[in-house]
């Protein structure tokens, strides 16, 4: 039996689809307790760059990665996962920029290089080949769906705005409704307008149209710890469910309780103020859809580059924009006056999208999967557009991997990867080479087998893995 194979899938009436864990009871003997073989890439996108001077450890801690080292930064949320991170340093993003060699300026640049390392076209300012995500899912998904790419906030369709590719000048917007994602990722649109408006209505929920095949399920002869997992697993949904129809679905509720939510209507999903709550819905959503085996690669994008909300939450005050911040000026264009402080500001804005990440990684954690879990068969990467955002700066990337995909990657360490006395340099380490040993981590092969050797535009893309990061 196949690792892919192993995957349960319910299916109702009008084709409502829910993917379960993997769930040892299940499977033959032979294969209990072993993992599920299943490796995945998870990207976790973050525009304008960072407070470099906070964000990770001091080049004189590399080595061994561990909590008490995270405390005095940036990545001070993630503590818990430290003996699954890697810090690598030295990483500078290909093709080389920014404002030299080849098309587009800086934000544009950050965006369609991030996953593709490709060059972006002089017209378009669109990327000229296709990002990691769609490969791994072009070649693994067993469904032959393609990766799953949400985003956080405006849906532009921007060229600022998309990391994700197809192929050549084929972007794929984000969708940033999680109630269109979730219809999509449990194939609701089966059901029909009037069905779905019932079923909203009524607070219906998906496992309600698939109670029937559930209690098949639950009669089987499962183990504790997989009825402890199924029980969780449909919790999840639930809640999730519960936050949708309550917040971004119009209801039929009494005409005060109305009011209150005509501020949530779908068409606010976009604001601020829905930021974080329809960043740990899409959270919620892509744990599900990689835990179950809907997708083997999927991408969240926070905001837009040049762009990013006014952060007024969990403690942040701003007055500006994240770019505004990212460049300490008042004005886009830097035609204004100094923000006191902005340093601070963009320290608490990374402060906080490591503590959204925090979230992911325990989502993805929470399945088990044999003696692992899903974070554990995952290349979780935080992935930045620039790293300095007041300089536009594309050297010493502060990327971040969270899980060793199988064991391939070698995790708890802050580690230098280039071979220059300096870590700002363009000479080796390129971030393509990131991308390689990402793909070679979840297995996709080159063509006629074997290991990826290269990826992105042989123009500029450098060859190999990045063997420090290798277990």
């Amino acid at each position: 039996m196949s690792a892919l194979s192993r995957r349960m899938f319910l299916r109702g009436a009008g084709g409502v689809t829910v993917g379960l864990p993997l769930l040892g009871s299940l499977l033959p003997k032979s294969a209990r307790g072993a993992d599920s073989g299943i490796r995945r890439f998870v990207g976790f996108l973050t525009p304008n760059g960072v407070n470099m001077q906070q964000f990770r450890p001091s080049t004189s801690q590399l080595g061994t990665l561990d909590a008490t080292m995270l405390a005095p930064t940036s990545l001070a949320p993630l503590a818990a996962h430290a003996d699954r991170m890697i810090l690598a340093r030295g990483i500078h993003t290909r093709p080389v920029g920014y404002s030299q060699e080849t098309p587009g300026d800086d934000h544009y640049k950050g965006h369609g290089h991030r996953l593709t390392a490709c060059p972006l076209d002089q017209a378009t300012r669109l990327a000229t080949g296709i990002s990691i995500d769609q490969v791994i899912a072009n070649e693994l998904d067993p469904n032959g769906r393609p990766a799953l790419v949400l985003q956080v906030g405006p849906r532009t369709g921007s060229a600022v705005a998309v990391s994700s590719y197809t192929g050549p000048l084929a972007p794929v917007v984000p969708e940033n409704n999680p109630w269109l994602a979730y219809q999509d990722l449990m194939g609701l649109s089966g059901l029909g307008e009037e069905q779905l408006a019932q079923m909203v209505a009524r607070r219906q929920s998906v496992l309600d149209v698939l109670e029937g095949e559930f209690g098949w399920l639950k009669s089987r002869d499962l183990g504790a710890a997989d009825r402890t997992k199924l029980d969780m697993h449909l919790s999840t949904i639930r809640d999730l469910e519960l936050d949708m129809f309550e917040g971004l679905v119009p209801c039929e509720l009494d005409p005060a309780r109305a009011a209150e939510l005509a501020a949530l209507d779908p068409s606010t999903i976009e604001f601020d103020s829905q930021f974080r709550t329809v960043g740990r819905m899409h959270m919620d959503l892509l744990a599900l859809a990689i835990a179950c085996g809907s997708t083997v690669a999927a991408t969240l994008q926070w905001g837009v580059g040049a762009g990013g909300p006014i952060f007024t939450w969990d403690g942040m005050s701003h007055a500006y924009n994240h770019h505004k911040l990212s460049h300490g000026n008042t004005m886009d264009d830097n035609s204004g006056s100094e923000i006191a402080g902005f340093d601070q500001m963009i320290a608490q804005i990374d402060t906080w999208y490591a503590g959204e990440l925090a979230y992911l990684a325990d989502r993805l954690a929470a399945y088990e999967e044999g003696d692992a879990t899903v974070l554990d068969n995952c290349a979780l990467a935080w992935l930045h557009d620039l790293a300095d955002g007041r300089y536009h700066s594309y050297q010493d990337m502060p990327h971040v991997l969270i899980g060793g995909c199988g064991g391939y990657l070698r995790t708890g360490q802050h580690v230098k990867v280039t071979a220059e006395a300096s870590m700002q340099q363009n000479v080796d380490a390129g971030h393509s080479q990131l991308l390689c040993t990402i793909l070679n981590a979840v297995g996709v092969t080159a063509d006629g087998g074997g290991p990826i050797t290269s990826f992105g535009d042989p123009e500029f893309a450098l060859p190999g893995e990045l063997d420090a990061i290798k277990a």
